[in-house]
């Protein structure tokens, strides 16, 4: 059910700004409040969709680091990255 929540939070950021400016663009009588709420929805949107799938891969990753003996770095040993 977690994911459900998440889905909908997502669905919503996208959508109800684009409501929210289509509601002003009618009370007002202009035309662009809608665009820039869906412009603005869907870029939260898909910036806090990201923001949960780099969480997620975070947390389900093991950690890449071999141990090493204290005092001594990996640094500068062949093979790592950046060489």
């Amino acid at each position: 059910m977690e994911w459900v929540a998440k889905i909908t939070t997502v669905a919503l950021e996208m959508c109800l700004p684009a409501v929210g400016g289509q509601y002003l663009d009618q009370r007002f009588g202009t035309s662009y409040w809608a665009m820039i709420g869906l412009v603005l929805g869907v870029t939260v949107g898909t910036w806090h969709l990201v923001q949960m799938t780099q969480a997620k891969g975070q947390r389900t990753r093991p950690s890449k680091q071999s141990p090493s003996k204290p005092g001594h770095s990996n640094r500068g040993s062949a093979g790592s990255p950046g060489d």
